[in-house]
């Protein structure tokens, strides 16, 4: 055998190839040592393949060490006869016998598979290639390169196992449609849980195209997205649709898509679809539910506050920021509820989210710090709030505005006041007269008594009245109210009843203004103030009244020649908690707000305010 064999050449390209991948024996074995077959069985010897040879009576006679290693033989046994029919399995021994003959008769060589017989009895499956030794013209042997394929084998076997157990867990046990559509836009595979996500049977399914089951809304874009897969464009692999389902139900799905190459190299469409109409549904309640529980944090009268375990505000309504008087609520998160809440502690906070902790819902008044600095009264309804499991997350209240109540409340108390001074005061002058009514008095002494008497009954009346008038003046809606002719009206009562002429100078003939029906309280109080409280003789006093129009606006002005009053106490005539005029001015102030306009004092004659008192107030033009 000379070294341009094909043996030879096809051991080279083997010890080349993989000879630095397996490990390596010690000692080769030769039955009948052969100076001829020296060379080549040195360099057999260095492989890491098995090599072996037989005799022209197929008696083995050469083994290198992988060899011996892979037939597991004893050198006994070898030196004892080892045939091609001892290393190679029963069934497989014809094939052998006429491979060899068609070998020697001069086929080309070639590779087969043979399962060969270990010494310990196993059968181990290897790829084998084998060549004919020629010497002198005739066939003396022959030599054999043996491929292991035992790890292949077996790793083929694991792998069809792995198949098998993946279809059917694709097929039967998938939690999620998996559907394969070929080039033409028609199923080409379709498992157990896409049918039921679309009521159809695999033959409903396979080779139909599946644009069919495409809801029309989403028909464009999902088959615009498999076009543009089918070209090798970039579309989004992860996304929402709807499909219709053969009972006509509706289906939301979310689909992961992406495409292989078939060995034909047809570009075919893989996705994992999931029926997320439950979840679609679910979200779609708690967005509604999340909208209303917006919606009525947002448009509630009362301010809300949520605050966490540690005391800071984590939520906000807008009515809580307007009450504070803040651009915008989020403005007031993450700041402790001490900052809010005027004359707060540390250690108050640190009671009250006790108290939470132990379930205690409470109901208080407080002070809310307003952004100018200022305080409003507020109703804290105040309870705990805790998750799912119960623990403790801190602390929900809802404050309530009580400015109103408690501005109604300080009037009350008020009016009270003035009802039983006032009152107290005609009492005590009915009293008096009472004291003169004897059996022996005088005519004019009991003339004199009734008089006392009849003018202090009047007098409670008329508080009464005012103060009537006053509730009565809260709800009635503004309307057009003719000024001039209320002022002409009262003017002349006032003569009637005081005896004082009032001097009206050029009024307008007629001015109408945004007023009510107690307009002509207004101007008697105005007035009888005027009157009552200037102490010179009746035929000296004075009262005068201007009107002037300017633009949309009508400025009324009452003056008269009393005492008057000083620049310190100016202020101070309309405040509620004086006594200033009694229940009357108390009402002209009620009056003024509700129109729009506080009145102005001041001196009749400017910087001399012992020469008389002027009261200005300004009505909106009808």
């Amino acid at each position: 055998m000379t070294n341009q064999s094909p043996s030879y050449e096809l051991l080279r390209w083997l010890g080349v190839s993989i000879g630095n991948r397996c490990g390596t024996m010690k000692e080769s074995y030769e039955r009948k040592p052969s100076p001829d077959r020296k060379p080549f069985r040195q360099v057999a010897d260095t492989m890491h393949i098995p090599v072996v040879e037989f005799d022209e009576e197929s008696i083995l006679c050469y083994a290198n060490p992988p060899a011996l290693e892979l037939f597991k033989l004893k050198k006994e046994a070898i030196d004892a006869g080892v045939t091609v029919h001892d290393v190679v399995a029963p069934e497989q021994q014809d094939l052998v016998d006429q491979g060899l003959k068609l070998l020697s008769n001069g086929e080309f060589p070639t590779s087969i598979s043979l399962r060969i017989i270990r010494g310990d009895d196993v059968k181990v499956p290897t790829q084998v290639y084998t060549d004919k030794i020629v010497k002198k013209g005739k066939v003396v042997g022959f030599v054999v390169y043996i491929i292991d394929l035992s790890r292949r084998v077996a790793a083929e076997e694991k792998i069809a196992e792995r198949k098998e157990l993946l279809e059917f867990m694709v097929d039967y046990y998938s939690f999620s449609g998996i559907i394969v559509v070929d080039d033409k836009y028609k199923f080409e595979y379709v498992n157990d849980k896409m049918c039921d996500i679309l009521g159809r049977r695999r033959s409903e399914l396979l080779g139909f195209d599946f644009r069919e089951v495409l809801h029309p809304d989403s028909l464009d874009m999902v088959a615009e997205r498999y076009r543009k897969r089918q070209r090798g464009e970039t579309v989004p692999s992860v996304y929402e649709y709807q499909v219709v389902r053969k009972d006509g139900e509706v289906v939301d799905i979310r689909m992961n898509v992406g495409t292989i190459r078939s060995r034909d190299g047809q570009i075919k469409t893989v996705a994992q679809l999931i029926d997320i109409t439950d979840e679609k549904r679910s979200a779609y309640a708690l967005q509604e539910s999340e909208r209303r529980y917006r919606s009525l944090i947002e448009t509630m009268d009362s301010g809300l506050g949520v605050d966490n375990a540690e005391g800071f505000l984590v939520l906000a309504n807008d009515a809580l920021c307007k009450m504070m008087g803040c651009d915008d609520p989020e403005t007031l998160i993450g700041i402790p509820i001490t900052d809010i809440l005027h004359g707060w502690t540390e250690n108050q906070l640190h009671e009250k989210m006790e108290e939470r902790k132990e379930g205690k819902i409470e109901h208080y008044e407080a002070m809310l710090k307003h952004k100018s600095g200022g305080l409003v009264p507020i109703m804290v309804s105040a309870s705990p709030l805790k998750g799912p499991d119960g623990e403790f997350l801190g602390s929900i209240a809802i404050f309530t505005d009580i400015s109103d109540l408690k501005k109604t409340e300080a009037e009350v108390y008020f009016l009270l006041d003035l009802l039983l001074h006032d009152i107290g005061n005609q009492l005590q002058l009915i009293l008096a007269g009472g004291d003169f009514l004897e059996k022996d008095a005088p005519p004019d002494q009991i003339i004199r008594s009734k008089r006392y008497v009849m003018d202090g009954a009047l007098r409670c009346l008329e508080l009464i009245q005012k103060v009537r008038k006053a509730e009565e003046s809260k709800t009635e809606p503004l309307g057009p109210v003719d000024i001039v002719r209320v002022i002409q009206a009262e003017s002349e009562l006032l003569f009637k009843q005081r005896g004082v002429r009032v001097d009206t100078g050029e009024l307008p003939p007629k001015v109408m203004i945004l007023a009510d029906q107690a307009l002509s309280q207004l101007v008697w109080n105005l007035l009888e103030n005027a009157v009552i409280h200037n102490p010179i003789d009746d035929t000296k006093k004075e009262v005068r009244i201007r009107g002037n129009v300017s633009g949309k606006t009508f400025e009324l002005s009452i003056a008269d020649n009393g005492p008057g009053i000083g620049d310190d106490k100016k202020p101070e005539l309309f405040n509620p908690t004086r006594r200033y005029g009694g229940v009357g001015l108390h009402l002209v102030r009620r009056l003024t707000e509700k129109y729009g306009n506080p009145p102005e004092v001041k001196d009749r004659v400017k910087g001399k305010p012992d020469q008389g008192l002027e009261i200005v107030i300004k009505f909106q033009i009808a």
